[in-house]
């Protein structure tokens, strides 16, 4: 049993994985929250989270959020436009098998838009 799943099995009803992809999510956000820590808006949802339980999912979803920035500008960088997104979400899932659908999406496309800014296609 992982330190998170214990952590989060004495809280019910909350459920980690949804945890983790709401706080992947709020990682994610454009606008004024760009960049910004996701502890102090996931304790608004999940205000029964102790300091150490936000500090772990934040970390958990900051290396999945980096790691599929990571892996999609990598492939990019050979594949070009023609990046293909099955291919990523076999790596990503692999790795993070717990991200719903819309996040992988959405860690896709931000790669993508990284990589197309940075590397001119």
């Amino acid at each position: 049993m992982s330190l998170i799943s214990w952590l989060f099995g004495k809280k019910k009803p909350y459920n980690e994985i949804e945890i983790l992809n709401f706080g992947l999510k709020l990682a994610m956000s454009f606008g004024k929250d760009w960049l910004k820590p996701i502890q102090p808006r996931l304790a608004k949802i999940y205000p029964d989270l102790t300091e150490t339980e936000l500090n772990i999912v934040n970390a958990r979803c900051q290396e999945a959020m980096k790691f599929g920035h990571d892996t999609v500008y990598s492939m990019a960088e050979v594949k070009g436009k023609e990046t293909n997104k099955e291919d990523f979400v076999r790596l990503f899932k692999g790795k993070y098998p717990w991200v719903n659908s819309a996040n992988t999406n959405g860690v896709f496309s931000q790669g993508m838009y990284y990589a197309y800014k940075d590397l001119g296609f």
